[in-house]
C-alpha cells in the first residue's frame, strides 16, 4: 500500500475510555469498535512520514461483535486492525458508495493475506462497513 517501513500502535480499550475518545475526537457521545488517528495528515504530518499512527479498539465492543456475528474473537480483531490501518492511509467507508466498496475489496485482500477466506468474512461483507 505504499507504506514500506511503516509503524503504527495498536491500543486496546475498554468502552469507557472509547466512549470518551470518540465524543473528543469525533464529537459522537457513545462507544464504538475501532477508531483511527493518522499521523501523517495535517500541518505536522511530514515531520515523522514512515509513522502512520494509532489504531484503538474496544475490546468489549469486539467481543460483543463476536458473538453478535457468531465469528472468532480473533478475526473479529483482525478484521477491525484492518479496518483502522485502512483509515490510516486513506481509505474511508463513509465518503460514498464506491468509497466503501474500494475500502471493503481492500479489507477482503489483507484479511486473505492473515488466512480468512470470504466466507468466514459474510457478516462483515453484509454489514457494508
Amino acid at each position: 500500500m505504499g507504506f514500506i517501513d511503516a509503524e503504527l500502535s495498536i491500543v486496546i480499550v475498554d468502552d469507557g475510555e472509547m466512549a470518551r475518545l470518540n465524543l473528543l475526537y469525533r464529537r459522537v457521545d457513545s462507544t464504538t469498535d475501532v477508531l483511527a488517528f493518522p499521523m501523517h495528515e495535517g500541518e505536522f504530518g511530514d515531520i515523522v512520514p514512515e509513522l502512520l499512527g494509532d489504531v484503538v479498539i474496544s475490546a468489549p465492543t469486539a467481543h460483543v461483535m463476536s458473538g453478535r456475528f457468531q465469528c472468532p474473537l480473533p478475526t473479529i480483531l483482525d478484521v477491525l486492525v484492518v479496518h483502522g490501518i485502512l483509515h490510516l492511509v486513506g481509505y474511508d467507508h463513509e465518503g460514498s458508495i464506491e468509497a466503501s466498496r474500494q475500502m471493503q475489496e481492500k479489507s477482503v485482500e489483507l484479511l486473505g493475506m492473515l488466512g480468512h477466506s470470504r466466507e468466514v468474512l459474510d457478516w462483515y461483507l453484509k454489514s457494508g462497513e
